[in-house]
């Protein structure tokens, strides 16, 4: 069954400022706080059978040259395979409690399987794993006031409520603990931000809600050139998805906007302005609505932003580097 193209095909070059503008992204560094720093805490846990041992494996590597590209090496743990044990992920938090301060940024990304009774989230590790409500405990404990959580492993829908938290963006790789296949969602959310695709408006910089979206899309597509029933749904909750850079391609530089030149550029940049606020409200209905209805609406309004954007472009030429 023919497919609707993914989201990136849509965006022309042309249009790369203002589609970063309007999901939000900011380069790390051209707009936050004096001293802010990025931390990275990337878990692999154990596979069992070797075959997710290797993927796990794979994906927990190339999450961390991800992050490692990103931001400087020493603000990165990487914890995998046999060394990824309770007392060593209690120990980086705890190293993060005490390094971090309001004004920094974290994100934590758990790759392996995790397991749900109907009442408590585990994390799989070798020797004792580790409980949901101790790990959120202990999250919670550190200063870094705008964090992003991914946790990719099985059953993960089981913390959608118990790690919500203030100025924390949670992405999960199921619905509910009830979801308990291994997923997926872990190896095309890490090859995603590792080649840079989920980078929609090609501005160098992805968010989290780009990530999402793309690796959402991954999953459900894969399912069904399988011919299979989806086990695993993912979601994402509260923060500020498209505000977080998750990962950094290149350098990019703040947005050079000009002034308004004349009253036919002051409407376009008005029509630029509603077309962000209708995408935004979009997103804001993204967990009401069918996944083919929520990707093709937002490509009709990226597709529309792109158009408005280089009819601005035209009448106000940049200089040339």
């Amino acid at each position: 069954m023919a497919r609707a193209p993914l989201l990136g095909a849509a965006v022309s070059a042309r249009s790369t400022a203002v589609l970063a503008l309007a999901f939000g992204v900011t380069a790390l560094g051209v707009t936050t706080p004096a001293q802010a720093e990025l931390f990275y805490l990337i878990v692999g846990g154990l596979g069992g059978e070797a075959v997710y041992a290797e993927q796990f494996d794979k994906d927990t590597a190339a999450l961390a040259a991800v992050a490692r590209r990103t931001t400087a090496g020493n603000r990165v743990t990487v914890l995998k395979g046999e060394a990824a044990t309770a007392e060593g992920l209690l120990n980086a938090l705890e190293s993060l409690r005490t390094r971090t301060k309001a004004a920094d940024s974290l994100v934590v990304m758990l790759v392996g399987h995790g397991s749900y009774d109907g009442e408590s989230y585990k994390l799989n590790l070798p020797g004792p794993d580790i409980d949901g409500a101790q790990f959120a405990e202990l999250l919670g404990k550190i200063p870094a006031r705008s964090q992003l959580v991914v946790n990719a492993t099985s059953a993960s829908g089981a913390v959608l409520e118990t790690w919500a938290a203030e100025g924390r963006t949670l992405i999960t790789a199921t619905r509910s603990g009830f979801e308990r296949n291994a997923t997926r969602f872990a190896q095309h959310f890490a090859g995603a931000l590792a080649a840079g695709s989920a980078d929609i408006n090609k501005n160098g910089a992805i968010t989290a809600q780009e990530a999402f979206d793309y690796a959402s899309r991954l999953v459900a597509d894969s399912f069904a050139r399988d011919g299979a029933l989806a086990t695993e749904h993912p979601q994402i909750k509260g923060g500020a998805p498209t505000r977080f850079t998750v990962a950094r391609l290149a350098t990019a530089g703040p947005p050079v906007e000009a002034a308004p030149a004349s009253p036919e550029v002051a409407a376009l940049i008005a029509e630029r302005e509603r077309l962000d606020t209708e995408i935004e409200a979009l997103r804001g209905r993204r967990e009401s609505m069918a996944n083919d209805a929520y990707f093709a609406e937002l490509q009709r309004l990226l597709v529309q932003l792109a158009e408005v954007q280089g009819k601005i472009d035209a009448a106000q030429p940049r200089p040339q580097p």
